[in-house]
């Protein structure tokens, strides 16, 4: 069976203005059927007009009343709304991700980025441990190698739509001296808290634990685009080691009697050490 909707409060002004104005109608026809039944009694034409006055003034000051309420509670959504959609429309939303080199999977980058749609300030960036509690200076070795940047050391003044700053932090390599070989044990938890520019703070969590990284390896040997260049690096040193100091470029060049001259003088020394070696014998 489909579950039984709630009644919508959409209905209670419905609700009140037809019992504000049946109420008052059924009390009224109660009274005239009453004075009716009482020998005696009768009601004037004038009277019954002076009450039905009365009560439909009142009627009309109880809708009144409602409707300026309603008016005034739906008046103060849409300020509400506006303003929500104001925010939304200059809200930043600052990230920090950690992501491997190009160099290698070794080595680590750590990247900062503005993906709202808003200039992000006061940007500031705080680690915390497994409990919950800052992380003080010189205690945990990763938290260090962060603060070594001046953009966790002493935060970002300001954070342009779609910026992106991107720097190397890291290496595994170097990670696992410090740490005694223990380097998938570490929980790094950062808190970054922003603003936009009205004032309006923002903050925004990361949790990376390094045990997600045991096992992940990697085939071809690292980026395309970074071996591409530094086999030109290569090509580029090997070139200049050919090259003369006039830039031009250093080889020998022979010609077909060069080579019979050449071809000729080999002939003659193999035919002297020839006759070196008989003579010797």
């Amino acid at each position: 069976m489909p579950p039984q909707s709630k009644p919508s409060r959409a209905g209670l002004p419905l609700l009140i203005i037809v019992f504000s104005v049946t109420l008052p109608l059924l009390f009224f026809f109660g009274w005239a059927v009453g004075r009716q039944n009482v020998p005696g009694v009768s009601i004037s034409p004038d009277s019954i007009s002076s009450w039905v006055s009365a009560l439909a003034t009142v009627a009309i000051a109880v809708l009144t009343f409602i409707l300026a309420k309603e008016t005034w509670y739906l008046r103060e959504t849409q300020t509400q709304q506006l303003a929500e959609l104001k925010r939304e429309n200059i809200r930043p939303n600052v990230n920090v991700q950690l992501d491997p080199s190009r160099v290698g999977l070794n080595f680590v980058d750590v990247k900062v980025s503005n993906l709202g749609k808003g200039i992000a300030r006061k940007v500031v960036v705080e680690f915390l441990d497994r409990q919950g509690a800052r992380v003080a200076e010189g205690v945990d070795p990763v938290v260090e190698k962060f603060r070594k940047l001046a953009i966790f050391r002493q935060g970002i003044e300001s954070m342009g739509i779609g910026q992106v700053i991107t720097s190397f932090v890291f290496s595994f390599i170097d990670l696992n001296d410090e740490l005694k070989g223990e380097i998938f044990k570490p929980l790094l938890q950062m808190v970054v808290r922003f603003e936009d520019i009205e004032g309006n703070q923002y903050k925004n969590e990361f949790v990376v634990d390094f045990a997600q990284y045991q096992g992940i390896s990697e085939l071809g040997g690292g980026d395309p685009l970074h071996l591409m260049s530094e086999e030109l690096k290569k090509l580029c040193g090997v070139m200049e080691k050919v090259a003369r100091s006039d830039n031009r470029i250093g080889v020998n060049v022979y010609d077909t009697e060069d080579r019979e001259a050449e071809l000729a003088a080999t002939r003659k020394y193999l035919s002297e050490q020839k006759r070196i070696a008989q003579g010797n014998g």
